[in-house]
């Protein structure tokens, strides 16, 4: 069966890329809508809170649109990869949050505390470390790099995402998307059911919903059992109600809810190095996907969200005033085997609740001599988390306990203006004004009940329902933060002020050329860290913060050029970094110690290109470059531990920071009697990166293809797919810090083949 299955993935990698690429010579009968060119289409985007051709707005900005999201079949947020200086995945996190890296900024630490400093906005409204979604039935993909405080707020230094779902439009339509997938993984299949439907149902009232039913068997084989591992059923509905009562008058509501249920969390174990420590003699390559361990756990998570927009026309500078109200709610509950061994370790049940709110108000308008945004919003978030560490009785037979609550309060002003100096050149200034307050209730790790440090007591392991080896759930524990059970040994409050003002030239020539260049400052919030792991009494500098803001000014220079057959885009910039805050590692009685320290400045400055062509009508060529360099400029705290700041700190690389990426794409259209199809086939490349901070590990050089095939009905009502992801099954992990019995690191996933059939009604 593996003879066969590697013999089918090579006849469709060579069919695909003959398509692709060898269809330019084939007497193609015309198309009445070529798919390939929507890739190069006027896009529009959001990025200044009002609706723009993207390649008049004086940033670095990629956006993908509706259209662009079905030629390339992009299926998730990780699979952005043809963006420069932008990567995302799943490395350090856990399941679900986007780690979005953008221009060497990133966010490599579960801990749910810690702000990102890439800020995540769906449908406009703020949800900081957001949840990964599949892109069905999304209207747009903007990313926006560089510092985005002025208009998108906070913890957006290196950049913002902002993800918009559809809309019911003014005729009623429906879509169904079938799909099957997982050829070639090692483990089983996954299948997928979604469904949209929507349209007026009144000359005033349009409705939409969105159904999503994913069924994965596991990708991954656990051959400490050969059992398929990763399991995960996942399902989301997302109800959308728009009212027109007047042409002055819009009112969107948008409900989404979504649950997630599967295996829990793991790590694979594999030698930091040739030679290196083994996994309990195991010498595994970590270019293998390879997997044993004697845990599978468990994932529940449940999310639900409230969107309403209210837009009202106004004759006073020809305006608009919008208010957003977000509501957002998420409940998970999972444990995972952490040590990535058959071996019973380190094994991690945690829970968290989580709430948030906003409001935002603001005013757009259009003057004789200036446009105007001006507005406020406000957030408030409560976080409670419970984390627990099981050792076996081998190891202490111990029990760890800790968490707590957070709350989080921000308000904030901000205001830009365009003003026309002449009628090619225009100068806008902006700025925001933000206060945060935050207040904590800790229960250390280290101090809980029934652990090492005091002396208490150990629990029974008891045998759990879904593996004999189950340990105890945050239900069970003895220290129960979500019943109050647990001593808070650390409660503090703390408040921040920032300003973030931006000020930018855009010049826009005869041949509708853009030329603009800026300089803006963003701050990343300061906070606490809710998983403590010191011991207060003997630590104190390693406890849970405060630690400081971290700040970052950017200047940035770029060129926009858009032509018949296509657009190029081109930016450079230089950033300076203050009070980086970074998530440090050391080892202790129950597995890493973990705090935040603002630990120095850095600067980073590179290139970015960003190239859509038409080589043919139906042949379009896509191609992205991105270049950094990043280096510390001062260091204020022992990052390698060896209690001195020397060259050895100075000499570390900025984790994720990756010296070059790039990817290189083709999308051709050819036909087949009446039927039409759309062949497409990517490459990308990211640089091999420092893991951490202390540089203990790396995440090896990404080298990702994927391909696949559409063809269309005369109608152009169906079509049928086939498609592959990294189909040179590449290995794209870090490893986290070495320990007694090897390296560990998230389970990757490698080549995956699927076919899908897509309905319109």
């Amino acid at each position: 069966m593996g003879e066969f299955m590697n013999k089918l993935f090579n006849v469709f990698s060579i069919t695909t890329l003959i398509i692709v690429i060898g269809f330019s010579s084939y007497d193609l009968k015309a198309q009445d809508a070529s798919k390939s060119s929507a890739l190069v289409e006027e896009v529009i985007t959001t990025a200044r809170k009002k609706e723009e051709n993207q390649q008049v707005v004086p940033i670095s900005i990629s956006t993908v649109s509706s259209e662009q999201i079905e030629v390339l079949k992009i299926r998730d947020l990780t699979e952005i990869t043809s963006i420069p200086n932008v990567s995302l995945d799943e490395v350090g996190t856990a399941n679900h949050i986007p780690n979005f890296q953008i221009r060497g900024l990133g966010h490599n630490s579960s801990i749910a505390s810690i702000e990102s400093p890439v800020a995540m906005i769906t449908d406009g409204i703020y949800i900081g470390n957001g949840r990964v979604s599949d892109s069905f039935d999304i209207e747009s993909i903007q990313v926006l790099r560089g510092p985005q405080g002025t208009v998108m707020g906070k913890n957006s230094i290196g950049g913002a995402v902002l993800v918009n779902s559809k809309n019911p439009g003014d005729e009623w339509e429906s879509k169904l998307r079938l799909a099957y997938d997982g050829f070639g993984a090692p483990g089983g299949m996954s299948s997928y059911v979604q469904y949209a439907s929507g349209g007026p149902i009144s000359d005033t009232l349009k409705v939409r919903g969105v159904v999503h039913f994913n069924d994965n068997d596991g990708w991954h084989k656990n051959m400490f059992n050969d059992e398929n591992h990763g399991a995960i059923k996942s399902t989301m509905f997302r109800g959308t109600l728009v009212y027109d009562p007047s042409e002055t008058l819009n009112v969107n509501l948008k409900y989404t809810s979504s649950e997630t249920d599967g295996d829990g969390p793991s790590a694979q174990c594999f030698q930091l190095f040739e030679g290196g420590p083994s996994c309990l003699g195991m010498d595994r390559d970590r270019e293998s996907f390879d997997l044993s361990i004697d845990e599978e756990g468990y994932l529940d998570d449940k999310a639900e969200s409230l969107v309403l927009k209210v837009e009202k026309d106004v004759e006073f500078g020809d305006g608009l005033i919008t208010y957003l109200y977000g509501d957002n709610s998420y409940e998970g509950d999972s444990i995972g085997d952490i040590d990535g061994t058959m071996a019973f370790i380190f094994h991690a049940p945690n829970r968290s609740e989580e709430s948030s709110s906003s409001h935002e108000l603001r005013y757009n308008g259009s003057f004789e001599n200036f446009d105007l945004l001006i507005g406020y919003m406000s957030h408030e978030r409560d976080l409670t988390f419970h984390e627990m560490r099981i050792l076996p009785s081998t190891l202490g037979g111990s029990e760890w306990n800790g968490g707590g609550d957070l709350n989080h309060e921000t308000t904030a002003f901000f205001a830009t203006v365009e003003i026309p100096l002449s009628d090619q050149l225009t100068m806008d200034i902006g700025v925001r004004s933000t206060d945060e307050d935050k207040t904590v209730s800790i229960a250390s790790l280290s101090a809980g009940v029934g652990n090492l440090a005091t002396g208490g007591p150990s629990n029974i392991y008891f045998i759990g329902t879904r593996n004999p080896r189950l340990i105890q759930s945050p239900d069970q524990a003895s220290c129960k933060i979500f019943s109050g059970g647990c001593i808070r040994d650390f409660i503090d409050n703390k408040s921040w002020s920032s300003t973030s003002p931006r000020i930018g030239f855009t010049y826009i020539d005869e041949d509708n050329t853009t030329y603009y260049a800026y300089r803006a400052i963003g701050y990343r919030s300061g906070g606490y860290n809710m998983r403590n792991t010191a011991i207060l009494a003997l630590t104190p500098q390693k406890g849970p913060g405060p630690y400081d803001q971290e700040e970052v000014t950017t200047t940035e220079f770029g060129m926009k050029k858009s032509f018949e057959k296509g657009r190029v885009n081109l930016a450079y910039f230089s950033s300076d970094l203050a009070d980086m805050q970074r998530t440090l590692n050391e080892a202790g009685p129950a597995g890493p110690v973990q705090y935040i320290k603002n630990t120095g400045d850095a600067s980073m400055s590179g290139l970015e290109l960003d190239l859509v062509y038409m080589l043919m009508d139906d042949l379009v060529l896509n191609f992205n470059l991105g270049t950094l360099s990043a280096k510390y400029d001062d260091v204020t705290y022992d990052i390698t531990g060896d209690g001195v700041i020397n060259y050895k700190e100075y000499d570390l690389a900025l984790p994720r920071a990756a010296d070059l990426t790039y990817s290189v794409g083709l999308s051709k259209d050819f036909t087949f009697g009446s039927w039409s199809a759309n062949g497409r086939i990517s490459y990308s490349f990211r640089d091999e990166v420092a893991y951490d901070d202390a540089n203990l590990g790396i995440i090896g050089e990404q080298r990702i293809l994927d391909m696949g095939v559409d063809f269309y009905s005369p109608s152009e009502n169906m079509s049928w797919g086939i498609y592959g992801k990294n189909m040179n099954d590449a290995v794209n992990h870090g490893n986290i810090s070495p320990v007694s019995w090897g390296s560990f690191a998230p389970v990757m996933i490698g080549k995956v083949v699927g076919v899908e059939m897509v309905y319109n009604f």
